[in-house]
């Protein structure tokens, strides 16, 4: 009998968790909390390899050079490090599966280090889904997207919602990257890294783009 098609599903999520000491003094904790999909087609199993894989790179970095430079600079009145990965499912739905990822990494400074990513699938075939892809098709379609970011950071700006760096014009073209997105229910988040094109109170400054067809 013809197995009736399932719709992909969250399953749940890997997580790992480990505490690093010196005697009894703790130089490093990692957590990771990385997604996992329920289901047997290849391309699903795909996606759950690439976040394992993901997972393990972060690990071998924490528990490789990081942990070597908490070990470095352990004292008496020295706080202990944490390193951290998670994620947050930002659409599932009508075929397509997209997350934010963010990395953060705590030595005691001013403020943590932390890297988001984003990432869009179609489901079950696995395949990633471009920015491009889910716009209207034309030649120069950056354009409308940059366009579309700084009306948006004009317009945060004018209210007096947020700050950006002086020469935001320029800086939102030169370090736009089409992979830094993720879907949501209203259309695509472009989103830039933190202390890019704004102070790190604004965190990683994010624009909602449309998605016509």
């Amino acid at each position: 009998m013809k197995k009736a098609n399932v719709e992909p599903q969250l399953a749940q999520p890997g997580t790992y968790r480990k505490v690093f000491r010196d005697g009894e003094t703790v130089l490093l904790t990692v957590t990771q909390r990385w997604p996992r999909l329920a289901g047997d087609s290849p391309g699903l199993r795909r996606i759950d390899r690439y976040y394992d894989a993901l997972a393990e790179r972060w690990r071998k970095r924490w528990e490789g050079p990081l942990l070597e430079r908490a070990k470095a600079a352990a004292g008496p009145d020295t706080p202990p490090w944490e390193a951290a990965l998670d994620f947050t499912v930002t659409l599932f739905q009508d075929g397509l599966f997209s997350l934010w990822l963010e990395a953060s990494e705590d030595t005691g400074e001013r403020r943590p280090r932390r890297v988001r990513m984003g990432d869009v699938w179609r489901v079950p075939s696995g395949v990633p889904v471009t920015l491009r892809e889910l716009l209207p098709p034309q030649r120069w379609w950056r354009g409308p997207v940059l366009e579309e970011v700084r009306r948006q950071i004009g317009g945060r700006v004018s209210a007096g919602e947020s700050v950006f760096y002086e020469g935001w014009p320029q800086l939102v073209s030169r370090l736009f990257s089409p992979d830094r997105f993720y879907l949501t229910e209203q259309g695509a988040a472009v989103f830039y890294p933190m202390e890019s094109i704004a102070p790190a109170l604004e965190g990683f400054p994010t624009f909602s783009i449309p998605l016509g067809t």
